[in-house]
């Protein structure tokens, strides 16, 4: 009697951990259909490229005391290849792998696997970024991991980390984002360097 009811315990805990397994294995709906982008040197050396050309835009503002207008497009390639080489350098208790940038017409889809203490999960990521007041918005619409749901707690605790990480303001950095566009494979981010 007792073996029995230790061996349908058992098999409740284990049946449980194993279900949990799975659902965390599902890919989520949002990345569906998704093609994998191939990541590249070339491609993040790019995606660099871009970046510093701002950067000359805010030294060339400052020593001419003119505003510099910067137009930068970035394409998938760009954006996953350079996400490829920021996840392999995270610390703490989550670690993502295979980080894959999907821009679409109105928004943006990151997906990856991630692990947070041991449990792996995929995640998928579906964002609408925006210019606002000349600052960037990335609006978090909706988080997925496969079969198990995230608590609304955690979406808006990821939109205040992305907006504090992407306001040029709180970065020190003298840009006003004038416009943002989330085209079909690629992102369009004009901005403004100040003196």
């Amino acid at each position: 009697m007792i073996r029995g009811l230790f061996t349908l315990v058992l098999l409740l805990v284990l049946g449980g951990a194993g279900l949990a397994y799975l659902m965390s294995q599902q890919q989520p709906e949002a990345a569906s259909g998704l093609r994998p982008v191939r990541t590249s040197v070339k491609d993040a050396v790019t995606f660099d490229e871009k970046i510093a050309s701002v950067e000359v835009a805010i030294e060339t503002a400052k020593r001419t005391s003119t505003a510099q207008r910067v137009s930068l497009l970035f394409t998938d390639a760009e954006l996953t290849s350079r996400a490829a080489l920021a996840a392999d350098q995270l610390t703490g208790g989550i670690v993502a792998t295979d980080p894959q940038i999907h821009v679409r017409a109105g928004s943006v889809v990151l997906t990856a696997g991630v692990s947070f203490q041991g449990f792996p999960l995929n995640l998928a990521v579906v964002a609408i970024p925006v210019a606002v007041d000349g600052r960037t918005s990335i609006g978090i619409q909706e988080i997925q991991t496969g079969g198990l749901p995230l608590p609304d707690l955690i979406k808006k605790e990821l939109d205040a980390q992305i907006a504090k990480i992407l306001d040029p303001a709180t970065l020190g950095i003298p840009l006003d984002v004038t416009r943002i566009e989330a085209r079909e494979g690629s992102l369009l981010v004009e901005l403004v360097a100040n003196p």
